[in-house]
């Protein structure tokens, strides 16, 4: 003979899966904020400063507490020809502030010219970056200086943007 408290109906059984699922989501959903990472976007324009040209871009920015990792792309419009990097950026928050912050990092950076009539090239180098922007706002605006080092040229950049 079956003992009567060991007995489970199917629509119990049911009734316990469901309630265990509840559980163990609300507890996954209760848990994510701790390990979620802020993710958005930035867009910013500027000049290089030899030769100098107008550059503009965007790019993801990832925060992991006071690091932020940076994937970004910029055009930089050139007289007879194309040219645009592909960086990996990587900052962190030297004097974080709740209405402003100041900013220093470095990265790896692609530098392409396609010139009209010649052969394109990508050279490899390396981005020291230092800035400073305001937290208080929606549209987060900040203002970048980014100094490359590329295959014995050293373009000297200055950018002003937005974070959103």
């Amino acid at each position: 003979m079956m003992n009567p408290k060991s007995f489970i109906t199917p629509r119990a059984a049911l009734a316990r899966v469901i309630a265990r699922v509840i559980v163990g989501g609300a507890l996954v959903l209760a848990s994510a904020p701790a390990f979620a990472s802020p993710i958005g976007w930035d867009a910013f324009a500027g000049w290089y400063t030899n030769p100098r040209e107008f550059q503009a871009g965007a790019g993801a920015r990832i925060s992991l507490g006071t690091i932020t990792f940076n994937p970004n792309g910029e055009y930089i419009f050139a007289e007879n020809g194309k040219k645009y990097t592909l960086n990996l950026d990587g900052t962190m928050s030297v004097m974080p502030l709740g209405v402003a912050s100041v900013y220093a990092g470095a990265g790896v950076t692609w530098f392409t010219v396609d010139p009209d009539n010649g052969k394109s090239s990508t050279d490899t180098g390396l981005n020291l970056i230092g800035g400073a922007g305001l937290n208080a706002i929606p549209l987060k605006p900040y203002g970048q200086i980014k100094w490359a080092f590329i295959n014995g040229d050293q373009p000297f950049s200055f950018s002003f943007g937005v974070r959103f």
